[in-house]
């Protein structure tokens, strides 16, 4: 030990003043580029808490930090920190090495799968063209689908009209067409409104639900003045999202209560909130038919009706579109309910701007939650 010390005082001695201060120099340089490495590390790492480099990030931080401390001490602790210490840090070092680039190398596949700028910019714009091709195309069998159905009806009613001496199942057969073209025209119109709800440009804004519920439930008592709903609205519900998508899911959601409570005595339906965080979960209950559990996974898809059209009327689009609302805003949604025993929709919405860091959270919950 002895030698070492006087190797190094001997060394000290052959280093003029200028290449000791050149030296210094470079080693407070190293130690701020080190930090300034591990500040950048860190930053990145808040910002894209989606990538999930943590373990690798945070053996790399120790390495980066360890060796600043080492340049710091070699510029200014030559003298001052005993030679124990200073070869404690460097082994930290070291050790702190050797991990960082096993993870490093282990990462390699999933950094090197990470799309590059230019396969974005590629993919938006195959995306904004199938987009464009899609829009043409839903307007396009709108348009082709709408005619014949409009030249049906003209035609039914003229029929109509010119048969003043029907018989009872003649007429019936003609309000039958009659009927079967207006389910048809129902029915493109809530494909074209599913489609749209996909291209939307959402505008977010603070929404006050209450408010959009009690004017939702206004209406449906003006169209039915004969029912009496006893309805029940939760106050000073709030949400952050388009004002005219959480419109229209309020209107299905609510239309299907109304609904699937027609024919149930002493009806209730209720609008209310069981949780307020940053996701705020929101409920539509009823005491109407509501339907098995073992059917829940065809609720929220086109076209699944559990009830037949003898028994209530629908398109079987409007809980789709409900679901589609729900994924726009960030969300997600779910039901509970029982044969004659009523239904229960829950679904959560955002309470707050969606921020980058909001979206990152959410992709760290649907990991754990698949995981």
């Amino acid at each position: 030990m002895q030698g070492f010390e006087t190797a190094a005082a001997s060394t000290k001695d052959i280093i003029s003043p200028s290449s000791a201060s050149l030296l210094a120099a470079s080693d407070v340089l190293l130690a701020l580029a080190y930090l300034a490495i591990l500040f950048v590390l860190v930053y990145m790492t808040w910002r894209r808490r989606d990538l999930r480099f943590n373990l690798l990030v945070l053996c790399f931080g120790v390495f980066l930090a360890t060796s600043s401390i080492t340049h710091v001490v070699g510029a200014f602790g030559g003298y001052l920190v005993p030679a124990w210490l200073n070869s404690a840090l460097r082994m930290v070092t070291a050790a702190a090495s050797v991990p960082t680039v096993v993870l490093l190398w282990r990462s390699l596949p999933n950094i090197l799968s990470l799309p590059s700028r230019r396969e974005l910019r590629d993919a938006n714009e195959s995306l904004a063209r199938a987009n464009r091709e899609l829009e043409a195309f839903t307007a396009s069998v709108s348009h082709d689908l709408r005619s014949p159905l409009t030249t049906i009806a003209g035609q039914a009613g003229m029929l109509e009209l010119s048969m003043p001496n029907a018989s009872e199942d003649q007429v019936r057969r003609m309000h039958r067409i009659q009927r079967s073209v207006r389910q048809m025209s129902e029915l493109i119109e809530a494909l074209l409104a599913l489609s749209r709800i996909s291209r939307h440009t959402l505008r977010r804004e603070h929404v006050n639900i209450s408010d959009l519920v009690e004017d939702i439930v206004l209406e449906h008592r003006q169209k039915d003045p004969g029912r009496a709903v006893e309805v029940t609205v939760q106050p000073h519900m709030h949400a952050h999202g388009d004002r005219r998508l959480l419109a229209d899911l309020f209107q299905n959601l609510i239309a299907n209560a109304w609904k699937f409570t027609s024919k149930t005595p002493d009806a209730r339906i209720e609008i209310g909130q069981s949780q307020c965080s940053e996701m705020a979960t929101l409920y539509v209950r009823d005491n109407g038919a509501g339907f098995d559990m073992q059917y829940e996974s065809k609720l929220f898809k086109p076209f699944q009706r559990l009830h037949g059209p003898t028994e209530f009327e629908g398109s079987g689009i409007g809980l789709a579109t409900v679901a589609r609302i729900v994924d726009r805003h960030g969300g997600r949604i779910w039901a509970d309910g029982a044969p004659n025993a009523g239904a229960t929709f829950y679904f959560t919405l955002p309470t707050a701007p969606i921020t980058d860091e909001f979206l990152a959270r959410r992709s760290e919950k649907r990991l754990l939650v698949s995981g």
